[in-house]
């Protein structure tokens, strides 16, 4: 791939010496031979150089396309990707959360203990203290 874009940079660079002689030929007047029929095109030396600078951008435009739009669809399959795993990922914990909301609304199970520890209901004697600094009235 490189020696294809060596090759078109000095085939450009050869047109541009082929113009420059050309134009120091004839300052005035630009005659740029034609290669079929032995015909010339005759040119001011301003339009000359105005077209062979829209040659020369076009051409570097068209060096430069393929990578920037091959860079542009890699951007937008891994984006388009990204929103896949991102959704993917947000209905499985919408789907986690789901299952964890309803047993905490169930209750436990039959044959497996209550983990979700003391309720207000029960006395505050089975209730852990916090701070044992807090309640000295225990430790006496």
């Amino acid at each position: 791939m490189r020696v294809v874009q060596f090759l078109q940079v000095v085939v450009l660079l050869l047109l541009l010496a082929y113009s420059v002689l050309v134009y120091l030929e004839n300052p005035v007047l630009l005659r740029l031979p034609l290669l079929f029929a032995g015909r010339e095109l005759v040119l001011p030396a301003g339009v000359a150089l105005g077209l062979g600078l829209l040659t020369g951008a076009l051409y570097a435009a068209l060096l430069i396309l393929p990578r920037y739009l091959r860079q542009r669809v890699l951007r937008r399959s891994d984006l388009l990707r990204r929103r896949d795993a991102e959704t993917r990922l947000q209905a499985t914990l919408q789907a986690v959360i789901d299952e964890t909301g309803t047993a905490e609304t169930a209750g436990p199970a039959q044959g497996q203990p209550d983990l979700s520890g003391p309720t207000d209901a029960e006395p505050a004697a089975l209730q852990p203290t916090q701070n044992a600094a807090a309640a000295p009235s225990v430790q006496a």
